[in-house]
């Protein structure tokens, strides 16, 4: 009965075609060498908060890392232009590990991506080449220097203060060339965020230096990223990447290129004296700015008394030529009566002199009070100017102080948060070496006993920490489908260069969709015909020809399948799809348990996007992505290789050619099934 029993079930795994996982070998990790560009202090548009900082804590984060930094800070175009070729002559002949990382305004302009200079003034397309800095530039120079592998990380777009030179918002798709992992700090066609005061740093750069201090992988570190940068946003900020690499990588290897955790818990040591002594030295110029307003104070009191005083003075001597003068006048009647001419003329004459000296002498007095009114009223108000002054270096050394406590707070916690970090990473790491050295039974086991807890859950929470925990775990797709479903993304879906608009979460099947496929054997003889049409959508899982059983789930996934020789189901459901965007160049594993009438098997799936392009089936002429796929038993027996052709939007693929290579059986054959029909069923 067993040799029955197995002999059943590699027939079932010859014919459904099932699933693997395999791993890479790590390859020695030498020379490594980082271009960190960081622009914010531009001339002709709005300056940036943060990327300068985004820069410097990248900067120093990978010269921990083991990498050898070139640094530009606030680069005009010649400057950003003379570091990528200092780069190339640092790279040469070395089979480095290269990375590009950019931090600043960034925009697209026929499907090419631009780096822009703090010198950059961009009235009209054309400036554009002729004043920004190609992306493509620094990937020939990568490519001239024949480099092992190219990291490119560009959190640009914070804004866009170009409308009238750019294509379309953000950057534009690209697909990374070979040997080279492309990160953008969010989706093609949408703003960035700059972050905000307190943490210093931009959202993904934020994010991104926390995961870099972990030891995993590369696809690890920006899967996670991803995440957290999604949950932070809400959605609105969604990082996006495209890979190439066909070896593995991780920026903190745990043993040759690492980072200690201590070195950042001593830095932020330093940090916090620096922001004490920052705050006591702000406070002391307070007292002594508050002691100096004092004495103003008293001098401009005794400058007032000292006004007073000569004023009173002036005002005495006022009355006292006012007494004189008409003294005079009284004189000068009295002479008017004297007879003699001669005597009266004389005594007028001497009288008018008088007056006229004591007129003279009146508008003197008249003057000085004048002038010393205005100097008065300039004394005064060059006085409220210096207590204004003080009053605002007062209010400016306050809230110097304040920033500084403040700082000494954020600085507090972001310390007691990066223990936690700490902590987490510990755990993080620990667990993948765990899982890393068990076997793929145990491995699944338990990352599906952790899926079985969320799978039926509507908090996207759970999905984020189940994916933040296993980013590239058997069920990754599922889970991401999930969230995917859960949380509709913000950002703006562009259009690829080649016109394909995805929107990640959406169902794959509708009711009513309807399908029709033929199977073909090697020498295109009919092996089968199939039609399939959609009869019911409930709770996520798809029932198809009035069945009473689901068969796939609203991603794609396999549930079940009825053979000729009987059920068999599968769990968790097989999923082919990525469970977020097709992107050329992504890889996924899957594993799932099948389940027949004799008895259950864990099964495996290597899968990875490899083109886009037509492919040509009954139905007609469409533009696809191929997948390949390697089917494995855990002992690694291939029993299956797979090419399909999927559209993102449908739930079956329009081609696949299967070849069962007989890998525990003398059965060795090959199949094509091929969509002969497909019709969309009503919204």
């Amino acid at each position: 009965m067993k040799h029955h029993a197995r002999s059943f079930l590699k027939y079932l795994l010859l014919g459904l075609a099932l699933a693997s996982f395999a791993s890479e070998a790590q390859s020695p990790q030498d020379v490594r060498i980082a271009l960190v560009i960081g622009n914010a202090a531009y001339k002709y548009v709005p300056v940036l908060g943060n990327s300068g900082n985004d820069a410097k804590s990248m900067a120093f984060l990978l010269g921990r890392l083991g990498f050898k930094v070139l640094e530009v800070v606030d680069g005009d175009r010649a400057s950003m232009l003379r570091a990528i070729e200092q780069m190339r002559g640092q790279l040469n002949g070395k089979q480095a590990v290269a990375m590009l990382y950019y931090a600043g305004h960034g925009l697209q302009l026929d499907w090419r991506n631009y780096m822009v200079p703090v010198d950059a003034k961009l009235g009209k397309a054309d400036d554009v080449p002729r004043q920004t800095v190609d992306i493509q530039e620094v990937i020939r120079v990568f490519k001239s220097a024949a480099t092992r592998m190219n990291i490119i990380v560009l959190d640009a777009c914070r804004d866009n203060p170009f409308p009238s030179t750019t294509s379309s918002k953000g950057l534009a798709p690209l697909d990374a060339p070979p040997g080279t992992f492309l990160a953008f700090a969010t989706a093609p066609g949408n703003v960035a965020e700059d972050g905000d005061e307190a943490s210093g740093n931009g959202l993904f750069t934020e994010f991104l230096i926390k995961e870099l201090q972990k030891p995993t992988s590369i696809e690890n570190v920006f899967k996670r990223v991803r995440l957290q940068v999604r949950q932070k946003s809400q959605g609105r900020q969604i990082p996006w990447d495209s890979s190439s690499l066909e070896e593995e990588f991780a920026f903190n290897d745990g043993v040759k290129n690492t980072f200690n955790p201590d070195d950042l818990i001593r830095d932020a040591k330093e940090k916090q004296e620096r922001l004490r002594a920052e705050a006591e030295a702000a406070k002391q110029k307070e007292i002594e700015i508050v002691r100096q307003r004092e004495l103003e104070r008293v001098r401009l009191a005794e400058d007032q008394k000292r006004r007073e005083t000569e004023a009173e003075e002036r005002r005495k001597r006022e009355i006292e030529i006012a007494k004189q003068i008409e003294l005079e006048r009284q004189r000068l009647a009295e002479a008017e009566k004297i007879k003699e001419q001669l005597a009266r003329q004389r005594a007028e004459a001497e009288s008018k002199e008088r007056e006229r000296l004591l007129a003279l002498a009146a508008e003197e007095q008249t003057r000085l009070a004048r002038e010393a009114e205005r100097a008065r009223i300039k004394a005064e108000t060059e006085a409220r100017e210096r207590e204004r002054q003080l009053a605002l270096a007062v209010e400016a050394e306050k809230k110097r102080a304040q920033e500084a406590a403040q700082a000494l707070e954020r600085t507090r916690l972001a310390e007691a948060q990066r223990l936690k970090d700490i902590e987490l990473a510990k755990v993080q790491a620990e667990l993948e070496a765990r899982l890393k050295n068990e076997s793929a039974e145990k491995q699944f086991e338990i990352q599906k006993a952790d899926w079985d807890k969320i799978k039926d859950s509507k908090n996207p929470d759970d999905f984020y920490a189940f994916l933040n925990k296993y980013p590239s775990g058997s069920i990754t797709e599922q889970a991401t489908f999930a969230l995917e479903s859960l949380q509709k993304a913000k950002v703006i879906a562009q259009a690829a260069k080649d016109g394909v608009t995805q929107t990640p979460g959406a169902a794959r099947f509708r009711v009513g969709d309807y399908y029709e496929q033929r199977t073909l054997d090697e020498r295109g003889n009919p092996v089968q015909s199939t039609k399939i049409k959609i009869t019911r959508i409930a709770n996520g899982f798809v029932y198809v020809n009035d069945s009473t059983e689901p068969t796939r789930t609203v991603d794609g996934g396999l549930i079940s399948v009825n053979s000729t020789r009987g059920k068999v189901t599968f769990d968790p459901p097989r999923l082919d799809f990525p469970g977020g965007e097709f992107s050329i160049g992504k890889k996924w594993t899957w594993r799932s348990l099948m389940r027949t009438g004799l008895g259950q098997t864990l099964i495996e799936s290597e899968v990875k996007i490899v083109a886009f392009e037509e492919v040509a089936v009954p139905a007609g002429t469409f533009k696809a992505y191929r997948i390949n796929q390697v089917q494995k038993l855990p002992d690694g027996t291939v029993f299956n290789r797979l090419t399909c052709w999927h559209d993102p939007e449908w739930g079956l693929s329009l081609k696949c050619l299967r070849d069962f290579p007989g890998g525990f059986s003398n059965e060795r054959r090959k199949e094509t099934t091929e969509l002969v029909t497909r019709q969309r069923g009503p919204d």
